[in-house]
């Protein structure tokens, strides 16, 4: 299944992003710009490969993934999400019109930290990724605290039903010798699902709106079946992508887990009161398959001119042109009693 986000906003420094939350010091804050996730599941192993852009005055600064089994990091593949977005185009119907309309114009070994437990450490250069358990909300603090990030209380009461429901964390430090503007480097993440599940509960405490779109690689067409779920859920692409359409490996290997694609956006403008679970995915009941369509209108032009009003002109002034070359034969002919007329007037010869 692949999941996509972009976050709509440019609040200030947030805490909470749609997988996770963003933890910096004291003085610093992160603002998400757009994250975008991909994800696919096998029946029993989760993957999901994650680009952010963020918004930071900070050059140091962490990322906090809940997962509900632990999670092995490496960094992604370039690539994945131009492709992901290249399968998801609408279709294009191109439509001709004759005259112009008003839009014309325009165009490591596991080591324990009190109640925390570190199962590994993953340097990945310009990222270091630690996969963590943790007993309580307050121990995952303190541990944070002590490696420098400090996590608000709304961020803090959003992880707790994890930490309650013995989910692991991936705590990812991001480091930069400016600061952290840009698109960070994309990660991949996998671990152990019973379920096509989506980390999306600590999103509540996002100060600003989300749009939120979900990619779903599955067997058939999938459907939303979690408590956030609600009418306002829209559809935007259903169907098997062609194989040979794909060039991106981590791609084919999306497309291999499951041959059909959903793709679903929900916008979420209170978070806090919207947001109230996971993104859990289902078989849909619904089938037929679906893709956004785009009618491009073009003008018909002839010489550069619009086709309609220039027929019409040179129409015109055919006929004008008719009607006069019919009115100048009529006078130029002679009538039909202009000859005798000619020759009676003609003096009558002289008798020899």
């Amino acid at each position: 299944m692949v999941l996509t986000f972009l976050l709509v906003f440019l609040p200030p420094p947030a805490q909470a992003c749609g997988c996770g939350g963003f933890v910096t010091d004291e003085d610093s804050g992160v603002s998400v710009q757009q994250e975008t996730a991909a994800i696919s599941w096998d029946g029993q192993t989760e993957r999901i490969v994650m680009s952010m852009s963020a918004l930071s005055s900070a050059g140091d600064a962490g990322l906090l993934i809940p997962t509900p089994a632990p999670a092995d990091v490496e960094l992604a593949e370039a690539g994945v999400f131009e492709e992901l977005e290249d399968l998801i185009a609408p279709q294009v119907q191109v439509e001709y019109h004759w005259w112009p309309r008003g839009d014309d114009a325009q165009s490591g070994a596991p080591t324990t930290t009190g109640q925390v437990e570190v199962l590994e450490q993953v340097d990945l250069g310009p990222v270091e990724a630690t996969v963590l358990s943790a007993t309580e909300p307050d121990a995952l603090a303190a541990w944070l605290d002590e490696h420098g990030y400090v996590m608000d209380d709304a961020l803090a009461s959003a992880l707790s039903p994890y930490v309650t429901e013995g989910w692991y964390y991936v705590a990812v430090r991001l480091t930069s010798p400016d600061d952290l503007t840009g698109t960070l480097p994309p990660l991949d993440i996998t671990f152990d699902s019973s379920a096509v599940v989506y980390p999306m509960r600590m999103s509540a405490a996002a100060p600003g709106a989300q749009e939120v779109r979900t990619y779903v690689f599955a067997e058939q067409r999938m459907a939303r079946a979690d408590a956030t779920a609600g009418a306002e859920v829209e559809l935007r692409f259903a169907g098997a992508p062609d194989p040979a359409d794909v060039t991106n490996a981590t791609v084919r290997q999306m497309l291999a887990d499951g041959p059909y694609l959903t793709v679903m956006d929900q916008m979420f403008y209170d978070p806090s009161r919207q947001i109230v679970s996971d993104f859990v995915f289902e078989r849909s009941s619904n089938g037929g398959d679906h893709r956004e369509l785009v009618v491009e209108e073009r003008l018909l032009t002839i010489v550069g001119l619009p086709a309609g009003p220039t027929l019409l002109v040179v129409g015109l002034l055919a006929a004008a042109g008719g009607g006069l070359a019919v009115g100048w034969r009529r006078r130029s002919r002679p009538t039909a009693d202009e000859p005798s007329r000619a020759r009676a007037e003609q003096p009558a010869a002289a008798d020899s």
